[in-house]
């Protein structure tokens, strides 16, 4: 049976409260968003649902190719808590196995709104998911709500196993409220991507239908809960993922509406069947035409340096479209790719750019491998831009480092440092148990070299902060040591922006004021450091 925490007892009842008295009283501390950036670096085309209590389903859903698996306790789950406890088997026992790392597992909870004791699904959950799906979610005060608790557990748990941040994924239109509220739900931590649902709202309308009789499309209503979904998604910089297509025998409309939501700028679709899986995928993935298009598009813009306007097969081109064509080449499945690879094998040709000065070797040339070295292989950047970097977002990071001995002397040698304090163990034993902060193990042990606690600070930081989005760190206004750093202890970092201000002369980039802090196992501070950065913008 999953481990209870006493902390989501409390954290039900202060939610409780708000909802009696529509009030939501914010905690003292800024809000800890972890990056949708980094979750953005994965692929969500299909977002595949399972029966919570079902073994048969569960047993094979890792087969089904999805990016996406969402064990739901919500509406499909007749037995709530024999669901929690075969999701809970499920984490446990798939946890190890090499191709969860290519799928993602998130757990749908019951409403938090309600009385069907989502925390329990939180627990049931939390040491396998990957994240969690909110259905019905009215506010961005709800998931402040989660990101609070889920903080909360995350810190209990981060000396003893390695858990990375859980992501959220809101249901965001299944109330009148959600609707009006969505692009400020999309705008809260932790959400990796945002999705929309018609079934729930409609009962709430009062709507006899979703969709037209004759057509099949959806009602102007629903319609317009789409393109917000859309719409929010894009503004907040998380993925948009299409609803569901309900009638899993009917593969050709499944795949037109897929298409359709693909023309618009969708990154998945929900899926109830293993053959809307496959059917996502084939239509998501960009055509050999869409692909040479989009190469000659790159190429082209990239050679000329994106210098005004300029045609591509006999249409004018300018900077947005140089952006939906790196879009689309990102969009390139891994079938894609291992299908022009066999190609390659095989002396199959791709097509690719056009272009008169082509030449091996020639600079048009040079730029079109690198274009589809970009493809073959692309870069993932998982940092936040300026815009996201908001003054009192709190990252608290998910990489821990214990440092040992052989960091010292290592790192203490690399930079031709002599001091004794680092090196000499017998010089060390005149260390006092003040200068140890309290910490008796640590008497007598040499001193951690301060700059290899700067250096492992800011390097923990990168990922959900800074990770391919800054462009230069512009220099510490602060440094601070207040406890020492012993071989053997483990640390911990978290970053706070302090401040953010536009740059006079990059128009295209900001510089932003971090603060980061490095704690020990104990909890005790051991460094400050505050920096100035340079970022780029979106």
């Amino acid at each position: 049976m999953f481990i209870r925490f006493g902390i989501i007892r409390q954290k039900v009842a202060s939610y409780q409260k708000y909802r009696c008295q529509q009030l939501f009283k914010l905690t003292c501390r800024p809000l800890s968003t972890f990056a949708s950036a980094c979750d953005n670096a994965r692929l969500r085309r299909s977002v595949h649902f399972v029966p919570g209590d079902n073994d048969k389903f569960l047993s094979k859903c890792l087969d089904v190719g999805a990016d996406t698996i969402v064990l739901d306790l919500e509406d499909s789950v007749k037995d709530k808590i024999v669901g929690r406890d075969k999701v809970n088997a499920f984490l446990s026992a798939t946890k190890n196995e090499l191709e969860r790392r290519q799928t993602e597992v998130l757990v749908r909870i019951n409403p938090v709104s309600s009385d069907e004791s989502w925390q329990e699904d939180i627990e049931s959950g939390f040491e396998g998911a990957d994240g969690f799906m909110i259905p019905k979610v009215e506010t961005k005060q709800e998931l402040i709500m989660l990101d609070e608790l889920l903080s909360e557990m995350e810190g209990k748990m981060v000396f003893n196993k390695n858990i990375p941040p859980k992501v959220l994924l809101p249901i965001a239109t299944e109330t009148p409220t959600a609707v009006l509220n969505i692009a400020d739900i999309a705008k809260g931590p932790r959400v990796c991507a945002i999705t929309w649902g018609c079934e729930d709202l409609s009962a709430e309308l009062g709507s006899y239908d979703t969709r037209e009789e004759d057509s099949g499309k959806y009602l102007h209503v629903f319609r317009h809960c789409q393109n917000m979904c859309l719409l929010a998604a894009k503004a907040a910089g998380v993925q948009a993922i299409d609803g569901i297509f309900q009638n899993i025998r009917n593969v050709d409309g499944f795949e037109a509406e897929a298409r359709e939501a693909k023309i618009m700028g969708f990154d998945g679709k929900l899926t109830l069947h293993p053959e809307q899986v496959s059917a996502i995928h084939r239509v998501l993935a960009p055509t050999a035409e869409e692909l040479s298009e989009a190469r000659e598009v790159v190429s082209i813009w990239e050679r000329k340096e994106g210098t005004g306007s300029m045609e591509v097969r006999g249409k004018m081109i300018d900077k947005p479209h140089y952006i939906r064509a790196k879009k689309v080449i990102a969009r390139r499945s891994d079938d894609n790719v291992e299908k022009e690879n066999s190609n390659k094998k095989s002396g199959t040709k791709n097509p690719l750019p056009s272009s008169n000065n082509t030449a091996p070797g020639s600079v048009a040339d040079l730029h079109v491998r690198d274009t589809n070295e970009e493809v073959v292989f692309p870069r993932v950047y998982l940092g936040k831009y300026f815009e996201e970097l908001e003054p009192g977002l709190r990252i608290r990071h998910f990489l821990t480092r214990t440092v040992t001995e052989s960091d010292n002397v290592f790192f203490t040698c690399l930079t031709l440092n002599p001091a004794p304090i680092h090196l000499d163990h017998e010089l060390s034993k005149g260390n006092t148990t003040e200068l140890s902060g309290g910490g008796l193990n640590d008497v007598g042990k040499p001193l951690f070299n301060s700059m290899f606690t700067l250096a492992l600070l800011v390097g923990m930081s990168v990922p959900e902060a800074t990770h391919g989005t800054t462009v230069a760190n512009l220099g510490f206004s602060e440094v601070l040591f207040p406890k020492p750093v012993y071989p053997g202890d483990t640390l911990r970092a978290e970053t706070i922006v302090l401040d953010r201000r536009e740059s006079r002369s990059r128009p295209t980039q900001g510089i932003v004021t971090l603060q980061h802090v490095a704690y020990n196992q104990r909890g005790e501070v051991v460094c400050k450091a505050t920096r100035q950065a340079l970022m780029k913008k979106r």
